[in-house]
């Protein structure tokens, strides 16, 4: 009897470890391999997420230096995505919604990507007060300013992104020398950038970027009422030897480009801005974009450096102009199907037109922001409805 019973658990032994060893026969080991156009030096900020269709369970790994990270999985079909979560903000991510394990062994690239591209959707402009305010016989000349918001779900940084102005004008008639460039090349006449490490201006989901001409209390002394307090904005537009004086307590933004001797936004809205991100050095986009055309608003002929701006760089654009004086878009309709007029001519400014995207609710209730790439729809003319943003 006590032979039997050896025998009996020795079987059972057998039968377990022969169930284990065919369990293991029938996974595969996944190898998930992270690779990017952007250099990334160390991947083991990545966190992966592995997920299998058919039972939905999941499994989520951290990437080595290398971006490496090896799954033991079944045979079937899964999805994964990765991104660089860090301090609740993500800069890089990339996501294969669908492939199929067959293979005992198999390795899978996942390229990620900037998530501020304009392959994503990230920031947008959205409040642009570019048409200034009378004090009497008083005009505030440089209280202009423009945000950027943050339409994602997610953290997200600003760092190392552009914004530039138009070079060709809606309101004027005469020329073609820009509009011939037009779909694929928007020409500017000027464009900075925001500085930043990588991980400096976080913007939460929904929240913005305020950026002034200048970054002051433009009614410090009580009497201009019409006008605001930017001394809060997040970056300020100083160019040297221009007719604003820097504000050190808020960072300026890189100056990387301009026709003018100081930041050129046209108070009629006839010259729009563009928000963009460049895949090169800002030399290197110089170099190779520089074209030189006649100004369009010059008395004469007056030759000067624009620059060519691929549309494929952009991230978003809004065609704002006047409905007495807007003759031709100056943005094309992949970047901008629609437009927002102001009131007024090129001699009336300074009448507080205020331009915001309408609120809208969000999928879970939240409010946000209306993003169709048709500012026709998209915004609002707000008179008077203008923003201060003081120092806090």
């Amino acid at each position: 009897m006590k032979k039997y019973f050896t025998l009996l658990a020795l079987s059972l032994f057998v039968l377990v470890s022969c169930s284990k060893e065919d369990a293991a026969d029938q996974l595969s080991s996944l190898t998930i391999a992270l690779d990017s156009e952007t250099v990334v030096e160390d991947y083991s900020t990545f966190t992966v997420i592995l997920k299998e269709l058919e039972s939905g369970q999941i499994q989520e790994k951290q990437a080595d230096k290398v971006g490496k990270v090896v799954f033991n999985v079944p045979k079937g079909s899964f999805s994964v995505q990765a991104e660089d979560l860090v301090d609740n903000a993500v800069t890089m991510s990339g996501q294969i919604t669908k492939f199929t394990v067959a293979e005992s062994q198999m390795t899978l690239s996942l390229p990620v990507d900037l998530v501020v591209s304009p392959k994503n959707t990230s920031f947008v402009l959205d409040e642009l007060y570019f048409n200034g305010a009378k004090n009497g016989y008083s005009y505030t000349y440089y209280e202009q300013y423009f945000t950027i918001r943050n339409i994602s779900d997610k953290a997200l940084y600003a760092d190392g992104l552009s914004f530039g102005v138009a070079g060709d004008f809606s309101s004027l008639e005469v020329g073609d020398a820009m509009s011939k460039y037009l779909p694929n090349e928007i020409v500017i006449s000027q464009f900075y950038t925001i500085p930043g490490d990588g991980k400096t201006y976080k913007v939460e989901p929904n929240e913005s970027l305020v950026i002034a001409f200048s970054a002051i209390n433009h009614n410090e002394k009580g009497n201009q009422p019409n006008s605001l307090d930017l001394s809060g904005a997040d970056l300020e537009i100083y160019v040297e030897g221009g007719m604003t004086v820097d504000n050190p307590a808020v960072d300026n933004v890189i100056v990387n480009h301009s026709i003018f001797q100081a930041f050129h936004w046209q108070y009629s809205g006839a010259a729009p801005m563009i928000l963009f991100r460049l895949p090169e050095s800002a030399d290197k986009f110089i170099a190779q974009h520089t074209e030189k055309l006649p100004n369009p608003a010059s008395m004469g002929t007056m030759i000067q450096d624009y620059l060519r701006l691929p549309t494929e760089y952009v991230l978003d654009a809004v065609e704002t102009g006047m409905k007495d004086e807007f003759y031709h878009k100056v943005l094309p309709e992949s970047v901008d199907r629609g437009t927002v007029l102001i009131d007024g001519s090129s001699f009336d400014n300074f009448n507080e037109q205020f331009v915001q995207r309408k609120p809208v609710l969000g999928g879970n209730g939240e409010e946000t922001v209306a993003d169709t790439n048709n500012s026709s729809a998209d915004f609002i003319v707000n008179v008077g409805g203008q923003k201060s943003y003081p120092k806090k």
